[in-house]
């Protein structure tokens, strides 16, 4: 299977040409190319369309990755994009998988959680960081706490608790022995879980909670 092809839109070029390095060095890659201007950016998309494309809110703001997110979709639809955001909220977020981005990181998100979403999106997954997933499970604990947290049929404490190992991407198997429970048990669970959220993965559940303003 051919390796695919990144393209980093990023500044500063001392920081871009250091990731770049590394990736090289992982070998996941066929190729790692940097853009640091949006004349750049089309030159490079034009000649060589690659299967990952990585912007960063260091070298443009939100409202333009939302253009250039729907441009880029609409003539490379194939192209995986990778946001690193700068504290967006929920709602941003959300917005921007809605135009079509396939992974989530932000400032703060670690080297290997970078190498994670990239295996997310070799198997065709959506990724999530981990930052955003506390941020989201905080205000679900505290609505769930205070009673206001509400959704069609409201989960168990069992449920809620399961759904956290769920969005740890913890398997059946893992909850299984942390909760001691068996594994018809957590899929009894989770099987409920998506039938009261109404949504197919663990993906819908994240993108449930961001469309009706369960998070911040």
């Amino acid at each position: 299977m051919m390796k695919p092809r990144l393209i980093i839109f990023d500044e500063p070029m001392l920081y871009t040409e250091g990731l770049s390095k590394l990736l090289r060095q992982s070998k996941i890659f066929n190729t790692v190319d940097i853009c640091n201007s949006p004349e750049a950016l089309s030159e490079q998309l034009t000649v060589e369309t690659p299967e990952f494309l990585m912007i960063s809110s260091n070298i443009v703001i939100l409202t333009e990755i939302y253009k250039l997110v729907e441009d880029i979709i609409t003539h490379y639809k194939d192209t995986k994009i990778i946001i690193i955001g700068n504290g967006y909220d929920i709602t941003d977020i959300r917005r921007l998988f809605d135009k079509g981005i396939k992974s989530y990181l932000d400032r703060n998100s670690s080297y290997d959680e970078f190498l994670k979403s990239i295996q997310a999106l070799l198997l065709d997954e959506t990724y999530l960081c981990e930052y955003v997933k506390e941020k989201m499970l905080d205000f679900m604990s505290q609505k769930q706490g205070r009673g206001k947290f509400q959704m069609r049929d409201s989960l168990t404490k069992r449920e809620v608790e399961i759904l956290k190992l769920i969005c740890d991407e913890l398997s059946s198997k893992d909850i299984s022995e942390k909760l001691f429970i068996s594994i018809n048990t957590v899929e009894t669970h989770r099987k409920r879980i998506l039938s009261k959220l109404n949504v197919k993965n663990s993906i819908g559940v994240v993108r449930y909670a961001m469309e009706n303003h369960m998070i911040d």
